[in-house]
């Protein structure tokens, strides 16, 4: 199976998806998307998460975004964003 991944978003990300400006939207769209075409990208840092899972945390421009990929599933699971404007 070829092709980027699909991408799930945490319920807080879609709150605040939902609530930001169409700039913002489109920006986090293409952030999500750069992602689920390389899954493989390096994290900026790892945290881990309430089950020990090593979660990455990747800055992309002004978003921090913290997530994790399942690589069996071909999914990346968004679970935070973070706005550093």
């Amino acid at each position: 199976m070829s092709g980027p991944y699909k991408y799930t978003v945490d319920d807080s990300v879609l709150r605040f998806f939902t609530a930001a400006p169409r700039r913002c939207r489109e920006e986090l769209v293409r952030v999500f998307e750069r992602l689920a075409a390389d899954p493989f990208v390096k994290p900026d840092s790892v945290q881990p998460d309430a089950t020990g899972r090593a979660c990455h945390v990747n800055r992309f421009g002004a978003w921090l975004v913290t997530w994790w990929p399942e690589h069996l599933a071909r999914e990346l699971h968004i679970l935070d964003v973070e706005s550093l404007r």
